[in-house]
């Protein structure tokens, strides 16, 4: 009794996960959520999705994981259900078409002839010769239908079979299998890949990326070489609109240069299974800042975005905050002045042309702007997936699978032939599991290429 209970029970659980109800529902969930992991950005801060979307549809998308959908406990689960879905599905299918597979189509009597969906009989002539006749016949037979198997005493005649595409049962497990290859290269990519970030100057190099998570940390992820920005142009649009944007790129490994190649936007470069794609750009402003001290002594320094100019005999430091290229008609920069610990300073604008006055303790000082102008750093988005090929792979395996499910079909014909007398009787039979009118055609064809022989019209 109670090993009868344990194979109901192990019935269910095969039913359920072989259902293709849920075969469809699973496919349907997983469309439409990686719809949703398409739109809606990825891998942003926290705060961005709060700033973006409002506190209701932002705890939607923190709870959910949407902000890496891909990688979400549940998008995970989905595609593990579906997995076990597939291979559960192909297990019980595959004694029904291995059956298919190995049945003899040549265990056929004349009534099994009569009672396919395509058929043709005839009789022929008494002054016919029925041993030349036949010879000829299974000669067309041959030459229009491909070369036959045959089978003798089969009701009292010889039976002829042409049995192609008899393979073609085995596309959807193609499709089963293309699927699974697919979800593997995905995982594969997800969990041993990385997507990062890289923005540098004119004659920088870098060996890592940068990636932050949701929560705004910054990581770094090791190329395992340098790469080196030479040159970087920008070209712009009358409205002001970026209108093509390129960076002249070298990698040095080894401490030698192997690549040297110019990328724009759909034109990367791809090293050891890492590409660098042209993403963006970045202003970035050159100042050169004109100091003077109350005892008449000065300095010039010359500030980018990222630097700190000092002027260590003063016990000065000099820090760009914000940089404006036009303000009235002339650029200007707010600026940090200070001593170098920070602890003393202050912030204040700089309009070009214009001298301003800043007290620190019992020094004083005044700036004037010298000289402004931008420079532009390249913006790479970094890239390596090593389970992209694994993916192309599996897509390519489910378009074959698609293309003989839908276009190769299991077509058979057969050509009976029994002597009654000096009379020879024949007849033409066909079946095909799918593309029937293609295969009727080639049915009329072989019927009137024997009706040619037989002289019937």
């Amino acid at each position: 009794m109670k090993t009868k209970r344990v194979h109901s029970e192990s019935n269910i659980v095969v039913r359920f996960f072989s259902s293709v109800k849920l075969a469809i529902f699973l496919f349907i969930i997983l469309a439409l959520t990686s719809i949703i992991g398409t739109v809606l950005p990825q891998g942003e801060s926290l705060q961005f999705y709060l700033e973006k979307y409002g506190p209701f549809y932002f705890k939607i998308i923190r709870t959910l994981h949407l902000y890496d959908t891909y990688h979400a406990w549940w998008y995970l689960a989905l595609m593990g259900l579906f997995s076990v879905n597939l291979i559960v599905c192909t297990i019980k299918r595959l004694p029904y078409t291995l059956r298919l597979f190995r049945r003899n189509y040549l265990e056929m009597g004349r009534n099994d002839l009569l009672r396919r969906p395509f058929k043709a009989q005839w009789e022929t002539a008494q002054k016919t010769n029925p041993v030349d006749l036949q010879s000829r016949l299974v000669k067309t037979f041959s030459g229009l239908a491909g070369k036959p198997e045959a089978r003798e005493n089969v009701d009292g005649g010889k039976l002829y079979l042409s049995d192609r595409g008899k393979w073609s049962y085995w596309g959807v497990y193609l499709i089963h299998v293309s699927v699974l290859v697919i979800f593997a290269g995905a995982i594969l990519g997800s969990f041993t890949g990385f997507k990062g970030r890289i923005m540098l100057l004119e004659g920088e190099s870098t060996d890592h990326a940068v990636q932050m998570d949701s929560h705004g940390n910054i990581k770094k992820i090791p190329l395992g070489f340098a790469l080196r920005c030479d040159k970087f142009e920008v070209d712009f649009y009358p409205t002001g609109a970026p209108k093509l944007f390129k960076s002249d790129l070298a990698i040095i490994d080894k401490g030698k240069e192997v690549v040297k190649k110019s990328i724009l936007v759909n034109s990367p470069l791809t090293y050891k299974g890492i590409t660098f794609y042209q993403s963006s750009y970045q202003s970035v402003p050159d100042l050169k800042i004109r100091i003077v001290s109350s005892d008449g002594k000065q300095k010039v320094l010359d500030l980018s975005a990222f630097d700190k100019g000092l002027w260590p005999e003063k016990k000065l430091m000099v820090g760009i905050i914000k940089y404006l290229p036009n303000v009235h008609g002339a650029p200007a920069a707010r600026v940090y002045v200070g001593d170098p610990s920070g602890s003393n300073g202050d912030a204040v604008w700089l309009l070009e042309g214009h001298d301003r006055e800043v007290s620190l303790g019992d020094n004083s000082f005044r700036l004037s702007l010298v000289s402004a102008k931008e420079k532009y750093m390249t913006g790479l988005q970094v890239k390596k997936d090593p389970g992209v090929w694994i993916v192309w792979l599996g897509c390519t395996m489910m378009v074959i699978g698609f293309a003989i499910v839908f276009w190769v079909g299991h077509r058979r014909l057969w050509l009976w032939m029994g002597k009654d007398g000096e009379k020879l009787h024949v007849i033409l039979a066909g079946q095909t599991n799918k593309n029937k009118v293609s295969f009727e055609r080639e049915f009329e064809r072989v019927k009137e290429a024997i009706d040619k022989q037989i002289g019937e019209k």
